[in-house]
């Protein structure tokens, strides 16, 4: 028998939802100094089980902030916690504008048996984001932060089992499909070779380094380790439901949109030109390695 899935979640249920209206730059610092802290006290307290957070704009940006409640009627503490926290910003105007919302889930994008394994994955997919985010500032800060886009990536595909073959085709589709969004001229495509020629040696260098070539990048690796072994019963269970043919999505279908949210967190603004570029580099990356394989 299948387990009934709710969809909606109003104010008083497990489910919390924030909406945080704040500028692009402050929304980082919101997450780092405001929303991380507090979700690691609540677990810790057994107040909630989960958190994760997306970046919106309707159309003004704002980032959604939806939290797990063990018990609803402990509701009010998380919001008396927020609440001093995030009126301290308010009174900086930092925040401008704050709403408790419905949560609805959607579970066509994200099937009925995998809805509540992907809110998990979303919330280790927000701590690492958020812990990487706290490990970088200025310039030399944002070219990691594309760069750990195709890292972040690239883990969360192996972490599924994808071989370099189906990395390629993954890629291939999402390449293609932002490039059609964006009208890939001429000129554009010629703008993307050159950054990418320009870039190549840097991203080769990123997506495979480890502990001994790049001591220096050790905080970020512990982030992605720390991630793949919380995701990997997630993702073996996924994959389990695939290869018993009880998966309600496509596989591909289903890493798409995971890929998506991953730099949906990630990127600050110009979200889906950002995103158009980490997958359009990623997927060169990979024609590289995948030609290398069998030259």
């Amino acid at each position: 028998m299948t387990k009934r899935v709710t969809r909606t979640f109003i104010v008083g249920s497990e489910w919390l939802y924030y909406k945080i209206y704040t500028g692009h730059k402050t929304s980082d610092k919101v997450l780092t100094e405001i929303i991380m802290p507090i979700s690691i006290k609540l677990i810790k307290k057994r107040v909630i089980e989960k958190w994760f957070f997306i970046r919106y704009a309707d159309p003004n940006h704002h980032i959604r902030v939806r939290f797990l409640i063990n018990n609803p009627k402990n509701i009010n503490e998380v919001i008396s916690i927020l609440y001093g926290h995030l009126n301290d910003f308010i009174e900086q105007d930092l925040i401008w504008k704050i709403e408790i919302d419905t949560y609805k889930r959607e579970l066509e994008r994200y099937g009925l048996q995998t809805m509540e394994l992907s809110e998990t994955l979303f919330y280790h997919d927000s701590n690492s984001i958020v812990k990487f985010l706290d490990l970088i500032e200025g310039s030399e800060g944002e070219q990691l932060r594309w760069l750990f886009g195709l890292r972040s990536i690239d883990h969360l595909l192996s972490s599924f089992n994808y071989s370099i073959e189906e990395k390629l085709e993954l890629l291939s589709h999402l390449k293609t499909g932002f490039g059609k969004e964006f009208g890939m001229t001429r000129f554009l495509k010629k703008q993307l070779d050159d950054k990418y020629r320009k870039e190549r040696e840097k991203i080769e260098s990123f997506v495979t380094f480890t502990r001994k070539s790049h001591p220096s990048y050790e905080p970020i690796l512990k982030i992605l380790n720390t991630k793949g072994k919380a995701i990997k019963p997630l993702a073996e269970q996924i994959l389990y439901l695939h290869a018993d043919r009880k998966l309600q999505l496509e596989i591909n279908n289903l890493m798409e949109s995971y890929t998506h949210m991953l730099m949906n967190r990630l990127f600050k603004s110009k979200n889906r030109l950002n995103e158009m570029v980490v997958y359009d580099f990623l997927y060169r990356y990979y024609k590289s390695a995948f030609a290398l394989k069998y030259s």
